[in-house]
C-alpha cells in the first residue's frame, strides 16, 4: 500500500464522520445541515468508487463525479445558512444560490456532464464559497472572542474554510496550471478532507452541546412563565 493510497482510505472514512454526527444527533432536522450531510455522503460514495471499493463501471464513476461538482456548490451555500440566522441576509444567499444554479444549468446544456464542465462550475463556485465562509468565519469568530461561546460554529467555518482554500489551491494546480505531479495534488486533496472532516466532526459536537443548553434555558423559560402566569 502506497501512501496516497493509506491517505486516501484514511481521507474517504473521515467524511462519514461528519455525516455520522449529524445523523446521531438529529442535526438533519435543520435543512441547512441537511444539506452538508447530503454533501459530504456524495463525496465519501465518489471517493469509494475512485479508490476502487465501490466497483462501477468507469463511465457511471465519471457522470457521478461530475454529479458531484454540479451539486457541490448549491449544497455548500446552503449548509451556510446554518451561521446567517437573519432572514433578509437568507433571502440574499438564496438568490445567489438560484442563480448559481441557472449558471450550472447552462454550463450543463453546454458541457453535459463532461470533465470539462467542472473547470466553468467549480471556477465561479470556489470564489464564492470562499468569500461568503470568510465573511462568515470573521463574524463568528469576533463572536467567539468576545463573548467565549460560538466556538463549535466557529470551527465548521474554519473547516469548511480550510477545505475550500485548499480545493482553490488545487483547482488552481489541476486545471491551470496543469501539473504533472498528480500523485501530489490528489494527497493534498486527501490531506484536506481528512483535517477538515475532523474539525467539522468536533465542531458539530460543540454545537449540539451548544444547543441542548440553549433549549435547557427555552423550556425553564416557558415554565416560569406558565408558573407566573398562574400565579
Amino acid at each position: 500500500m502506497t501512501w496516497n493510497t493509506i491517505i486516501g482510505v484514511a481521507a474517504t472514512t473521515s467524511l462519514l464522520l461528519p455525516a455520522a454526527a449529524i445523523i446521531y444527533h438529529r442535526l438533519y432536522k435543520h435543512r441547512s445541515l441537511a444539506a452538508m450531510l447530503i454533501s459530504y455522503l456524495l463525496t465519501a460514495s465518489y471517493n469509494l468508487m475512485s479508490q476502487g471499493f465501490i466497483p462501477v463501471p468507469v463511465f457511471f464513476q465519471k457522470g457521478f463525479g461530475v454529479i458531484n461538482n454540479y451539486l457541490d456548490i448549491p449544497l455548500t451555500l446552503t449548509a451556510l445558512l446554518f451561521f446567517c440566522p437573519i432572514k433578509q441576509k437568507q433571502r440574499t444567499v438564496h438568490i445567489i444560490t438560484g442563480a448559481f444554479i441557472l449558471y450550472e444549468i447552462v454550463i450543463a446544456c453546454v458541457y453535459g456532464l463532461q470533465t470539462k464542465a467542472i473547470i466553468y462550475v467549480m471556477g465561479a463556485g470556489l470564489p464564492l464559497i470562499l468569500v461568503y465562509s470568510f465573511y462568515l468565519f470573521l463574524r463568528h469568530i469576533k463572536i467567539t472572542v468576545e463573548f467565549g461561546k460560538n466556538v463549535g460554529r466557529t470551527l465548521m467555518l474554519a473547516a469548511i474554510l480550510f477545505a475550500y482554500g485548499s480545493y482553490a489551491l488545487i483547482y488552481y494546480f489541476y486545471y491551470i496550471q496543469k501539473t504533472q505531479a498528480v500523485a501530489d495534488v490528489f494527497l493534498l486533496y486527501f490531506i484536506t478532507v481528512l483535517i477538515s472532516s475532523l474539525i467539522m466532526t468536533i465542531g458539530l459536537h460543540m454545537i449540539r452541546k451548544r444547543m441542548k443548553e440553549l433549549q435547557e434555558v427555552r423550556n425553564t423559560r416557558r415554565e416560569l412563565a406558565v408558573f407566573f402566569g398562574n400565579g
